[in-house]
């Protein structure tokens, strides 16, 4: 009898154990998310509405708050230039409205951007392009922050 209770004791802590983790497990997925959603938003609008002077000072600050240092130095060699965060396609503050963050259960801390891109095509007709970004979320202190862009 006390093997029993044993048995039913362990396997009743066990099972609080699972849902403690799978609740902690999506509280930092809801935070990654919304962490994903404002870096985006702010950094889209950024490059869309802000002018050459003050555009290097505004995304190396939104930089700064929102992404690694590692990730950071691989921005900076590319300047201007190449942003692989918004996936060097084209950003304005319309594809906002087409945002979507989705987990990628392919391996832990993966997330994909998508959005629809408004552009021309080569034959200069209008299409609608999907953007996909994939990245990876790392904690930095207790703070999430997109540590690298695939």
């Amino acid at each position: 009898m006390r093997l029993i209770i044993y048995f039913f004791s362990v396997l009743f802590i066990f099972l609080i154990s699972i849902n403690r983790v799978q609740s902690q497990n999506k509280l930092a997925d809801k935070e990654i998310k919304e962490m994903l959603r404002e870096f985006y938003t702010a950094y889209n609008t950024t490059w869309s509405t802000c002018n050459m002077q003050l555009l290097k000072y505004k995304l190396d600050s939104l930089q700064r708050k929102y992404c690694t240092k590692k990730l950071i130095q691989q921005v900076k060699e590319y300047g201007l230039d190449h942003d692989p965060l918004i996936g060097d396609d084209y950003t304005d503050v319309e594809h906002l409205k087409t945002l979507s963050i989705t987990k990628d259960s392919s391996q832990p801390f993966a997330y994909t951007i998508y959005y629809i891109a408004h552009t021309l095509s080569a034959s200069n007709k209008p299409i609608d392009e999907k953007v996909i970004i994939h990245l990876t979320v790392a904690k930095e202190g207790d703070i999430y922050k997109v540590a690298s862009i695939k």
